[in-house]
C-alpha cells in the first residue's frame, strides 16, 4: 500500500506499472476510496445518520386516532407505567405494544414494542432492531400527551415518532455510512472505468499502447493526489469533496498522458 502511494506521486513513472497484479491495484482503490470518503462519513456520524423515516413518515401521512396508554412515562432512559398492563394499538400497518416484553415479538408482524429498558422494532420480514435504551427521549408523559388537541396533538405525535427513530440512531448511522460508502465507491469505480475508456482514444499515434486493463490500473494509481485534494476540501466543505476529486482526477490523468505518454509509451 505504501509503495503504491509513493508511486501515485511519481507522475513520470505512473505509466510504467502495467505489470502489477490487478487485485492489488483494486485493494489500493478501496483504501483510497475510504480515505476520500472520510469527511462525508464523519459528517454522517455527527448528524446521527440520514433520516430513514420508518415510523415518522407514517405519522406524517396520517395522525393516529388513539390515545397513549394512561399513566406511562419515559424517564432516566426507562419506560414506566403506573399499572402493569400491556396496551396494544395499531397505526398504518404497525402494531405498537406499550409495556410489552420480548415475548411479544413476532417477526412475521411489523411491531414496535416498548419494553422497560429498550424498544424492539420488527419489520415483518424476519428482521428486528433493538434500540439503545430510550436515548431519543428526554422525557415523555402519556397523561400530558393525551390532553393535547388539534395541531398540538399532531406535532406531538410527529415528535414522538422522531424520538422513537432517534433511539435507533446506532443502526441508522451504520446504515447511512455503509450506504454512502458503497454508493460512492460504485460511482468512483464507474468514473474510473469510463476514464480508462477515454484513454483508449490516445491509442492513435502510438505504435504500442496500453490495454484497457492497464489503463484502469494507471487511472487508479493516479488517484493519490486527487484523493488528498478531495480529503482536504471535504474536511471544510464535504459536499464539494467529490467535485474537486473528480476534477483533479481527470486533470492528473490527462496531464500525465500529454507530458509523459510519448516518452513512456513508444
Amino acid at each position: 500500500m505504501v509503495r503504491y502511494l509513493k508511486a501515485s506521486f511519481q507522475f513520470d513513472r505512473l505509466l510504467t506499472h502495467s505489470g502489477e497484479k490487478f487485485y492489488k491495484i483494486f485493494i489500493y482503490f478501496l483504501f483510497l476510496s475510504l480515505v476520500y470518503l472520510l469527511p462525508m462519513n464523519l459528517l454522517i456520524v455527527r448528524e446521527s445518520g440520514w433520516r430513514i423515516d420508518f415510523i415518522h413518515q407514517d405519522f406524517i401521512d396520517e395522525t393516529p386516532t388513539w390515545d397513549m396508554p394512561a399513566g406511562c412515562r419515559i424517564e432516566l432512559d426507562r419506560f414506566f407505567c403506573d399499572i402493569n398492563t400491556k396496551t396494544i394499538l395499531t397505526h398504518q400497518d404497525v402494531t405498537y405494544i406499550f409495556n410489552g416484553t420480548t415475548a411479544d415479538l413476532d417477526l412475521a408482524e411489523k411491531q414496535m414494542i416498548f419494553t422497560e429498558d429498550h424498544i424492539i422494532y420488527s419489520d415483518g420480514k424476519g428482521n428486528q432492531m433493538n434500540s439503545q435504551g430510550y436515548e431519543g427521549f428526554e422525557s415523555f408523559n402519556t397523561n400530558s400527551f393525551n390532553l393535547l388537541e388539534d395541531d398540538a396533538r399532531i406535532e406531538a405525535f410527529q415528535s414522538f415518532a422522531l424520538s422513537v427513530e432517534a433511539s435507533f440512531s446506532r443502526y441508522i448511522v451504520l446504515y447511512s455510512v455503509i450506504t454512502n460508502t458503497m454508493v460512492n465507491m460504485f460511482i468512483q469505480l464507474t468514473f474510473i472505468l469510463l476514464l480508462a475508456l477515454v484513454l483508449q482514444l490516445f491509442r492513435f499515434g502510438y505504435q504500442h499502447f496500453m490495454s484497457y486493463i492497464d489503463g484502469v490500473k494507471f487511472v487508479i494509481l493516479s488517484m493519490g493526489l486527487p484523493t488528498l485534494i478531495g480529503l482536504f476540501v471535504g474536511l471544510y466543505q464535504p459536499a464539494f469533496g467529490s467535485v474537486f476529486f473528480q476534477l483533479s482526477m481527470g486533470l492528473t490523468v490527462m496531464i500525465v498522458m500529454l507530458k509523459y505518454g510519448k516518452k513512456t509509451l513508444k
